[in-house]
C-alpha cells in the first residue's frame, strides 16, 4: 500500500469545501462513500460540500491553525479487485482513525472516506477532523504510518514490494527511456504529449512550452527527462499545436488540488441559464471549451475536464488563466453586478484576481473577495495592462481629445494677435504681415494635424508658441519698417 497524507489550515487557503468537492468529483455512491455528515435528501453537491465546510469549522478550538487532513491510501494494480469499497475504507479507518490519530484509538471526530477506481492504483481519499469532538483536544503531531501499513499488509495479505524506496536517478533512467520509445514512434510534439499520457506519465503545464511529468509518484522537469520543446522540436519540428495540447492535457501535480473555485451570490438566477450557451463577442468560453450540458466543461476537442459550473460556482481543475478567464465569462454572463468569492490556493486566487481586472469586470459593477494582492502582483497586473492593447485604446482617445480640445484656443490665440496687429499698420505693409503670419498660423494648425502620435502633445504645442514669437517678430519688424518709412518722407502739406 502507499499512503500520502498532508495537512491543511482549512479557510480561504485550503478549503474543506473545496477538498470535499473535489472527493465528489465522480459521483461517489452507496459504500464508495462514508462521512460523518450525512447528506440530505436532493441535496446538490455545492450545498452539501459547503455544509461540510461549515461543520468542520465549527469543530476548531481556540488557537487551532490546522484543521485536518487530506490523505490517501492506494492499493497496488493486481490488488485492483481483491477488495470491496467498504473493505477499502475499513483499511483507511483502521490506518487513519483507529491506529494513526495519536493518543487516541476512537472514530469520534468528523471524517470523509470516498473509493476512486479511476486509476490502476484504486485508491480511498480521506478527510480527517483533527479535532476529537468529545475531549477537544487536536492531533496536531504527524506519526510515522509505515509501521500501521506494514502490519495491515501481513494482515490482508497485500503487495508490498512496491514500497521498498528507489533511487531518483533509478526512475529517472527508467523514465527517459519509456519516453525514448513513445518519441521514437510520435509524428509531432502534440501527439507524443499525448502518447505519454495514455502511457501513464501526468502532465503538468507550467508556462507556454515549459511541462514536467509524473509516473509513479515522482516528478521531473521535462528537460529532466530529455522531453523538453526544444528537445522535441529538434526531432519532431515546429508544432503550433504544442501549447494548447499541453492545457487540455494539464493535471495538478501529486499533493496539491491544484484548482480553486469561484462562486457568486445571484445562485438561483445562474442556475436559470445553466442549460444555455450564449454565444457572443467570440468568448474564450466558447471557441476554447466544449460543453455538453452547461455544467461541464471540457477543453476543446477532448476529453479533459477544464472546470465545472453549478448553481452559481465555477470549480476549476486547473490554474491556467485562459481556463480562469472561461469560468468567468461564464459566471458573468447574465450582466448583473455581483460579488464573486474567490476559494483555493495561492497560485489559483492570484491568476483568478489578475482574470478579474484584465476582464475590466470592477469597472462593470463586480467585485472579488478572497484573496489581497502583494505589491509584486499589482505590479505584474500594469505590466500585463500596459502589453494589452484593450488597455492602449482608451488612453490614445483620450490624448487625442486633449489635442482636438486645444488646437481651436491655440489658433485662435495666435490669429486674434495677429489681427490686432495688423490693423496698426499702413495698408500695404498690413497685407504682407497678415498673409505672413496667417501662412504660420497655418503652418501652427498643419504641426497638429500632421503629427498623429500620441503623446506628442507637448512638443506640438511648444512649435506652436516658437511660430506665434516668429510672428510676433515679424509683426514688429513690419511696424518698425513703415514708421520709418513714414517718418523719412516728412511732412507733406496738402493746399
Amino acid at each position: 500500500m502507499i499512503n500520502s497524507m498532508e495537512t491543511r489550515t482549512g479557510g480561504y487557503t485550503n478549503g474543506v469545501a473545496n477538498s470535499a468537492d473535489y472527493l465528489l468529483k465522480l459521483n461517489p455512491q452507496g459504500d464508495a462513500i462514508d462521512c460523518s455528515i450525512e447528506r440530505l435528501e436532493g441535496e446538490t453537491d455545492h450545498a452539501y460540500v459547503m455544509r461540510i465546510e461549515k461543520v468542520f469549522e465549527s469543530a476548531r478550538v481556540h488557537n487551532q491553525k490546522n484543521l485536518y487532513q487530506f490523505n490517501s491510501l492506494s492499493l497496488h494494480p493486481s490488488e485492483a479487485n481483491k477488495f470491496t469499497d467498504a473493505q477499502m475504507i475499513e483499511m483507511a479507518k483502521e490506518v487513519y482513525l483507529r491506529n494513526g490519530v495519536k493518543n487516541s484509538s476512537n472514530e469520534n471526530r468528523h471524517y470523509m472516506f470516498v473509493v476512486e477506481r479511476n486509476t490502476e492504483h484504486h485508491h480511498v481519499h480521506a478527510m480527517i477532523h483533527l479535532t476529537d469532538l468529545t475531549t477537544k483536544k487536536v492531533n496536531n503531531k504527524m506519526i510515522n504510518y509505515n509501521p500501521i501499513i506494514e502490519k495491515l499488509e501481513l494482515k490482508y495479505g497485500l503487495y508490498n514490494d512496491h514500497r521498498k524506496p528507489k533511487d531518483e536517478d533509478e526512475y529517472k533512467k527508467t523514465f527517459k527511456k519509456e519516453l525514448k520509445t513513445i518519441l521514437d514512434n510520435a509524428l509531432t510534439a502534440s501527439e507524443f504529449l499525448m502518447l505519454a499520457n495514455g502511457a501513464g506519465f501526468d502532465i503538468h503545464h507550467s508556462a507556454k512550452d515549459a511541462y514536467s511529468m509524473t509516473k509513479d509518484g515522482q516528478t521531473f522537469k521535462a528537460s529532466d527527462l530529455a522531453v523538453s520543446y526544444k528537445t522535441l522540436k529538434a526531432a519532431l519540428g515546429d508544432d503550433p499545436e504544442f501549447a494548447a495540447t499541453l492545457a487540455s492535457l494539464h493535471t495538478e501535480k501529486p499533493g496539491n488540488d491544484g484548482f480553486g473555485s469561484i462562486g457568486g451570490d445571484f445562485h438561483d438566477e445562474q442556475s436559470s441559464i445553466t442549460e444555455k450557451r450564449i454565444k457572443e463577442f467570440n468568448r474564450v468560453l466558447d471557441t476554447r471549451f466544449d460543453t455538453p450540458d452547461g455544467h461541464d466543461f471540457f477543453f476543446k476537442n477532448s476529453n479533459k475536464k477544464a472546470f465545472e459550473y453549478s448553481n452559481g460556482c465555477a470549480t476549476f481543475k486547473t490554474s491556467i488563466p485562459m481556463v480562469i478567464k472561461a469560468g468567468l465569462q461564464k459566471l458573468t454572463e447574465n450582466g448583473k453586478p455581483q460579488t464573486l468569492h474567490l476559494n483555493g490556493n495561492d497560485d489559483f486566487k492570484r491568476n483568478a484576481w489578475i482574470e478579474f481586472h484584465m476582464m475590466q469586470l470592477d469597472q462593470k459593477g463586480y467585485s472579488l473577495k478572497g484573496f489581497t494582492p502583494t505589491a509584486n502582483d499589482k505590479a505584474e497586473l500594469e505590466k500585463l495592462k500596459l502589453e494589452n492593447p484593450a488597455f492602449k485604446k482608451p488612453i490614445e482617445e483620450n490624448n487625442i481629445k486633449a489635442l482636438s480640445t486645444e488646437k481651436p484656443d491655440e489658433k485662435s490665440s495666435i490669429g486674434d494677435s495677429a489681427k490686432g496687429s495688423a490693423k496698426e499698420v499702413a495698408s500695404t505693409t498690413r497685407d504682407a504681415a497678415a498673409a505672413l503670419l496667417d501662412g504660420l498660423v497655418k503652418a501652427a494648425v498643419d504641426v497638429l494635424t500632421s503629427k498623429d502620435t500620441v503623446g506628442l502633445q507637448s512638443e506640438m504645442l511648444s512649435e506652436m508658441r516658437v511660430l506665434a514669437a516668429q510672428a510676433e517678430s515679424k509683426k514688429q519688424n513690419a511696424e518698425s519698417e513703415h514708421h520709418q518709412d513714414k517718418k523719412s518722407r516728412g511732412p507733406q502739406y496738402r493746399p
